[in-house]
């Protein structure tokens, strides 16, 4: 899915944002957290976090 359809999921509130974000992203995002972190479970909750305070930043701000 194009990102600025994942965008529009989030601003419309459609919890199939986050799925379609970690589809696109989850692997590298993951992949990223782990190398740092060194540690599964710490690098599942990186993503998480990351995802609820995307959830929670849009809207009100709208991504270019």
């Amino acid at each position: 899915m194009e990102d600025d359809r994942i965008i529009e999921l989030y601003w419309q509130r459609n919890s199939d944002a986050i799925g379609e974000t970690d589809s696109k992203y989850g692997a590298y995002c993951f992949t990223i957290a782990e190398n740092i972190l060194k540690n599964r479970e710490d690098s599942e909750e990186c993503l998480n976090t990351s995802y609820l305070k995307i959830w929670n930043a849009v809207p009100p701000k709208r991504p270019d």
